[in-house]
């Protein structure tokens, strides 16, 4: 009785343990080779999140496990995902195997076996994206040869601030997002105390008087004949203070050696204009005659048809090879058969 019952609790203790292995998310997908997630368990689960419209980048997740000795099972199940999944040696980045994954299916199974010859490091790579709006999800199982990473200190990745500063945010393809306006808060005036009215008191400037209110009457006679024998000296200040001398400069003249030396320029400017009205008009001489203006080159052939060239516009005719070449300056070149032609004059 007592060995069914430890039978049973280790059999529990085995199912629990087995159903948490099943059951292990990782905690974390990283996106740099450089700090791949480490697997503390045979069995990984994921998703993939839809982009921005537009946007037709892929997502990559790396993760890095063990592998003993031996054969290493991997199975992948996948749901809307299209994807290449890839097993790489972590030294050199080595490709050990690749598995194609396409949506077309509502749920995608495959799996790969590989012999490893050696421990060593191994990295996951999963680089795909989803076909639509939903997101996709991936769970990839290890058999075998599988070896966890425990109790070992991985560095972690940078992580980039993704908030957004300014007045303007967009997406990854550049659409604009609107955002919401902020409501400034309604500010209480503020009530001076009344420990403090008399400080405010004495804080607060007095109101200035204008002038004319501060002066006072003269109380008595002598100061009223200082007030009267004052006020024409302000005025007479003010009008010399108004009164603007101008001086009158007169244009400096010529001097007479000046105007003395302008003249034969003068005289000199007329007389060369005299000297250009003299001038004889040059009288234009005819352009030579070309003697070679009435002769041609008449082609007779024996149809009947006749050929005439100018001289002036012909460079030179020969025969070769029973044609008759004519070549003129313009550099075109006519080609006659002999057995055409009757009779070649020059007129």
């Amino acid at each position: 009785m007592r060995a069914n019952v430890s039978n049973a609790i280790r059999l529990a203790m085995v199912l629990a343990l087995v159903i948490f292995v099943g059951n292990c998310v990782a905690s974390a997908q990283s996106s740099d080779v450089n700090f791949p997630t480490p697997l503390s368990s045979n069995k990984i689960t994921g998703s993939i999140k839809a982009r921005d419209i537009g946007d037709n980048r892929l997502t990559t997740h790396y993760f890095v496990f063990n592998g003993t000795q031996g054969d290493l099972f991997v199975n992948v199940l996948s749901k809307n995902l299209d994807a290449d999944i890839d097993v790489f040696s972590a030294d050199g980045m080595i490709p050990l195997t690749k598995m194609i994954v396409a949506s077309d299916a509502q749920a995608n199974e495959t799996g790969r076996l590989i012999y490893l010859r050696k421990p060593e490091k191994l990295i996951l790579r999963i680089q795909g994206r989803t076909p639509n709006d939903l997101p996709a999800t991936y769970q990839i199982s290890f058999g075998g040869s599988f070896a966890a990473i425990t109790g070992q200190e991985v560095p972690e990745a940078p992580v980039v601030d993704k908030g957004v500063s300014g007045e303007v945010a967009v997406n990854s393809v550049g659409t604009i997002l609107p955002q919401p306006k902020k409501q400034p808060m309604p500010s209480a005036p503020e009530t001076p105390a009344d420990g403090d009215s008399d400080i405010a008191k004495a804080d607060t400037p007095e109101p200035v008087m204008p002038a004319e209110a501060k002066r006072e009457e003269p109380k008595t006679e002598a100061e009223a004949a200082k007030v009267e024998t004052r006020k024409p000296a302000k005025r007479r200040s003010r009008k010399r203070a108004e009164v603007v001398v101008t001086e009158s400069i007169e244009p400096k003249k010529e001097t007479p050696e000046k105007a003395k030396e302008a003249k034969p320029a003068n005289r000199q400017k007329r007389t060369a204009k005299k000297e250009r009205k003299t001038e004889p008009r040059k009288t234009e001489t005819p352009a030579p005659v070309d003697p070679l203006a009435n002769v041609k080159l008449v082609i007779l052939f024996k149809n009947g048809e006749k050929v005439e060239i100018g001289m002036p516009d012909l460079m030179r005719f020969t025969v070769d090879k029973g044609q008759l070449i004519v070549i003129r300056k313009t550099g075109s070149i006519d080609r006659y058969s002999m057995i055409e032609v009757a009779k070649v004059t020059i007129e």
